[in-house]
C-alpha cells in the first residue's frame, strides 16, 4: 500500500460559518462568522491570528479558539465535516524522509485517496479530471518522464483552483540537544522525523558511544505526546505519537536519513525487474543488496499468485491464467527472521506477516469483519495497479521470499523495494497478529474501531492499544480467547490461512504471554523494536520507553549514516540507553532545562532565530538542522452549506478558496513571522525537493507570480461569490451577512 512521507503536526485554524450573533438590526441577518482555531505551540499562533487579521479585513467575522494539539484535533480531525465544527484549519506536517517524488502529495491533499487517514479526507470532492491526474501520480502511472511531467502541469493548477489546502511556507527547524547526545536524525524530519533516532541515539565520550549502564536513562521532551489512539491498523498520525512508536518497531527496510532511500533491516536483500522504457533507477553504493534488470516483455503473474481477499470463503483469490505485470520486486527474509523475538515473550512467525496483508485487502470488502467504507478508496487506487504477490516460507535459504507483481512503479528501484517489503509494520505502528486479534474482535462486535472515521459514523470509540477505555475491552477479549467455554476460545483470524501455520499450542502460547505482559504493563502494544512501551501517563503526558535487552541487530547498524560517523563503537546489541522518559514542554522551558542539565534532548523542531542564536552559542549544547516541516491551511469542504447544520461555510466554495491563495501574504509569514526561518510555499510541492529545483522549476515559478500577494483581487473575488449565495450581503462596514430566505 502507499506509504505517505510526512505526518501531521496539525496546526489548527477551524472557521464554523454560522448563524451565530444577534443580527445587525437592519434586516441583514446574522454575520457570517468563521471560527479560527489557533495552535499555540509555536509560531503558529502567530500564523491563525495574521491569517484571522486577513479573514475579517476580507469581511468575515471571526471566532478564535486557541488549543494544543490535543484540544483541538477532535474538531478537525475526529468530527463530521458536515457537523459544522470548522472551517479551515491551518496544519503543519514533517515529511519523514527525504522525499524522492512528490507526486503523491496531490492525491494525498486534496482527494480522497488518503481517506482511511479519517471523515474529512472521506469528505474531498474534487473535479473528475483532478481526481484522475492525482490518481495518476498516487500510482506512477505513466510511461515515463515526459508524461509525468505533462501530469504535473495539469496537477499544480488543479490543485490551486481547488486550494482545499493553501500552503505557506516551508520552514528550516533545529532539533536542540546535549552535546553528548547523537542520532541519526533525518534531513527532512529531523529527530521527531527520523524513523532511526531510537535505533541510534546514544551518549558519547569525544565521539565514542558510551554502553548502557543499566541505569542509563534519556531524558526527552517534545511538545505533545498521546494525541491520538495508537492501533497500527489506522490509528495515530501524529508526529508526536510516531516519533516514541518507531523506537519500539523494526522493518524489512529503514529510510536513509539522509537521502530518502533505504536500507535493510530485518530483509537482507531484493531484486526489482521492469518493463524496458519504465523510468526506474539506482543510486551507486545500493549494488550490495539490490540489483534492478529490464525485461522487454510484459511480466507473466503465477496464475496461483494471491490477487485479492474473498472476506466470505475467507481465502485468497488467485490471479489466474494470462495475467502480466509491468513490475516484478523479490524481498528475501534470512534465516532468523521467524524466531525474532517480540517484547511479550512471543516471537514473529509466519501469522504476523500474513495478518498484515491479509487485513490490507478484507477491510476493503464490504461482508468482512472489519469492514470500513473509507478505506475503500485507498484500495480501489492500489488495486487498479497491483496484480498479485507469493509468499514462498520453503525456500531452504531463507525465512520468508516475498514476489509482488504490479504495473506501479518507483523512480527509485530501492523504494520498490521499501513499498513491496510486506513485514508486518503499518505506517501507524508493528503488527502482531495476537494483539491485533483482539481489536479485530472487537471491531466485529462494534465495541470499538480501527479507523477514525469507522468509530465516528458508529458512535463508538477508535480502539487504542496504549491507554483508554479501550483497554477493557481489549481485555474481555483477551478472557474470552483463552476461555475453553468460549465462542472465541483460541481465536485465530483468518483460519483458512493463519491456520496452516500458527498450531494450537503457538495461539495459547501468544495468548499466555500477552496476558502476562498486559498484567505488567497495563497496554497492549507489542512489537519488536529495540525499545519497548513500558508505561503510558495520559494524564500528565509522560511515555516510558525501555531498553528491549532481546533485540537481535547491532548497536552501530546504522551509525554510517550520522554525521560525524561515530568512532571505535563498542560491539553491542539493541538501543544505547536503558530507559527514554518522554515528557511534554514547551521550546523555552525546554531550552532553560537543557541549559540546567535537567534535560538531554528536546525532539520537536524549533524555527525562532533567536532562540536557534542562544543554542548555537551555548558550548555544552548541539543540534540538528532538517527541512521537512511545512504549513498550510487546510478548509473544511463541505457545503456551501453543512448538511447537519444548514449554516453557510463560504470555504464550501472552491473559488473562495482558491481566492485567499491572493489574501495571504507569504512572505510576512516565512520573513516576519519565522524570521527567516522558512521559505514561502505555494504548492503541494516542497520548494526543497528534487521535483521542485531540478525537474519542473519554471512550472513552480510561473505558479509563484501567478499567485503573488494581491488581497484586492481576492476581496474582489471573494465578494462575487458570497453576493452569488442567496440571503448574503455586504455590509457598508464591509462584513457579510446572511438572511435565511
Amino acid at each position: 500500500m502507499k506509504k505517505i512521507l510526512f505526518i501531521s503536526l496539525a496546526v489548527i485554524l477551524a472557521l464554523s460559518a454560522g448563524l451565530i450573533g444577534c443580527g445587525d438590526g437592519d434586516g441583514l441577518g446574522d454575520p457570517v462568522t468563521v471560527k479560527l482555531l489557533i495552535r499555540t505551540e509555536d509560531q503558529r499562533k502567530d500564523i491563525g491570528n495574521y491569517v484571522g487579521l486577513q479573514l475579517e479585513d476580507l469581511g468575515f467575522t471571526v471566532t478564535r479558539q486557541y488549543g494544543t494539539s490535543g484540544d483541538l484535533s477532535p474538531l478537525w480531525y475526529g468530527s463530521d465535516p458536515d457537523d459544522g465544527l470548522w472551517n479551515v484549519y491551518t496544519a503543519a506536517w514533517i515529511n519523514t524522509a527525504v522525499p524522492r517524488d512528490e507526486g503523491s502529495n496531490f492525491g494525498a491533499f486534496f482527494t480522497p485517496l488518503w481517506s482511511a487517514m479519517g471523515p474529512l479526507w472521506a469528505a474531498y470532492t474534487p473535479t473528475d479530471e483532478f481526481l484522475a491526474v492525482a490518481t495518476a501520480l498516487w500510482n506512477n502511472d505513466f510511461p515515463n518522464m515526459a508524461a509525468r511531467q505533462a501530469l504535473f502541469e495539469d496537477a499544480v493548477p488543479m490543485s490551486m483552483n481547488d486550494s482545499a489546502r493553501i500552503f505557506l511556507d516551508d520552514r528550516t527547524s533545529f532539533y536542540m540537544q546535549q552535546a553528548d547526545v547523537a542520532l541519526a536524525a533525518d534531513a527532512y524530519g529531523g529527530t521527531e522525523g527520523s524513523r532511526l533516532w531510537a535505533h541510534s541515539i546514544h551518549f558519547h565520550s569525544s565521539g565514542v558511544p558510551q554502553l548502557p549502564t543499566g541505569n542509563t536513562t534519556l531524558r526527552a521532551a517534545t511538545a505533545d505526546l498521546l494525541v491520538e489512539p495508537w492501533n497500527p491498523i489506522a490509528g495515530s498520525n501524529w508526529a508526536y505519537d510516531q516519533m516514541p512508536i518507531s523506537a519500539t518497531q523494526d522493518r524489512g527496510f529503514m529510510y536513509d536519513t539522509n537521502d530518502g532511500l533505504c536500507w535493510p533491516q530485518v530483509a537482507s536483500h531484493a531484486e526489482v525487474t521492469v518493463q524496458t522504457g519504465l523510468p526506474v533507477g539506482t543510486t551507486a553504493g545500493h549494488e550490495t543488496w539490490l540489483t534492478l534488470s529490464t525485461t522487454p516483455d510484459p511480466i507473466p503473474v503465477p496464475a496461483t499468485a494471491w490477487a485479492d481477499w474473498d472476506a466470505d470463503a475467507g481465502d485468497w483469490t488467485l490471479a489466474g491464467s494470462g495475467v502480466t505485470a509491468k513490475t516484478k520486486t523479490v524481498v528475501y527474509y534470512p534465516t532468523g527472521t521467524f524466531g525474532r523475538p517480540l517484547h511479550d515473550g512471543s516471537t514473529l512467525d509466519e501469522g504476523d506477516f500474513l495478518f498484515y496483508t491479509i487485513q490490507q485487502f478484507d477491510r476493503a470488502q464490504p461482508t468482512s469483519d472489519i469492514y470500513d467504507i473509507d478505506y475503500v478508496a485507498e484500495y480501489d487506487a492500489f488495486m487498479s495497479h497491483f496484480k498479485g504477490f507469493t509468499f514462498n516460507f520453503t525456500d531452504p535459504s531463507y525465512d520468508l521470499v516475498v514476489t509482488t507483481y504490479d504495473d506501479m512503479f518507483q523512480l527509485d528501484a530501492e523504494l520498490m523495494a521499501f513499498e513491496n517489503q510486506w513485514f508486518p509494520t503499518s505506517s501507524y505502528g508493528p503488527f502482531a497478529w495476537h494483539t491485533l486479534a483482539l481489536g479485530y474482535l472487537a471491531e466485529r462486535d462494534l465495541q470499538l474501531a480501527f479507523s477514525e472515521s469507522k468509530a465516528t459514523a458508529a458512535s463508538i470509540e477508535q480502539l487504542g492499544m496504549t491507554s483508554g477505555p479501550s483497554l477493557a475491552i481489549l481485555a474481555g477479549y483477551l478472557a474470552d480467547v483463552q476461555d475453553g467455554g468460549s465462542g472465541d476460545y483460541r481465536f485465530l483470524p483468518y483460519p483458512n490461512v493463519l491456520g496452516t501455520y500458527i498450531t494450537d499450542g503457538e495461539i495459547d502460547t501468544r495468548y499466555s504471554n500477552l496476558a502476562a505482559w498486559y498484567a505488567s504493563k497495563d497496554h497492549f502494544w507489542v512489537a519488536s523494536g529495540p525499545y519497548y512501551l513500558e508505561s503510558v501517563d495520559t494524564v500528565a503526558d509522560v511515555v516510558q520507553l525501555d531498553r528491549f535487552g532481546s533485540h537481535t541487530d547491532s548497536g552501530d547498524m546504522w551509525f554510517f549514516l550520522m554525521d560525524p560517523v561515530p568512532t571505535t563503537p563498542p560491539a553491542h546489541t539493541g538501543g544505547w540507553v536503558d530507559t527514554i522518559v518522554l515528557i511534554v514542554l514547551d521550546d523555552a522551558p525546554a531550552f532553560s532545562q537543557l541549559q540546567s542539565d535537567d534535560l538531554d534532548i528536546y525532539i520537536h523542531g524549533e524555527s525562532d532565530p533567536d532562540l536557534f542564536a542562544d543554542v548555537q552559542a551555548d558550548a555544552d549544547l548541539s543540534y540538528y538542522l532538517a527541512y521537512g516541516l511545512f504549513d498550510e491551511l487546510t478548509f473544511n469542504p463541505a457545503g456551501p452549506f453543512f448538511a447537519n447544520t444548514g449554516k453557510l461555510n463560504p470555504f464550501g466554495i472552491p473559488a473562495v478558496r482558491q481566492a485567499l491563495n491572493w489574501a495571504i501574504e507569504r512572505s510576512y509569514i516565512a520573513g516576519e513571522i519565522f524570521g527567516g526561518m522558512a521559505a514561502p510555499r505555494y504548492t503541494c510541492v516542497g520548494t526543497v525537493t528534487g521535483d521542485y529545483i531540478n525537474r519542473y522549476p519554471a512550472l513552480f515559478a510561473a505558479t509563484k507570480l501567478e499567485y503573488a500577494y494581491d488581497f484586492d483581487a481576492a476581496d474582489d473575488i471573494i465578494e462575487a461569490e458570497m453576493l452569488a449565495i442567496a440571503g448574503v450581503t455586504r455590509h457598508t462596514d464591509g462584513k457579510y451577512y446572511y438572511l435565511a430566505p
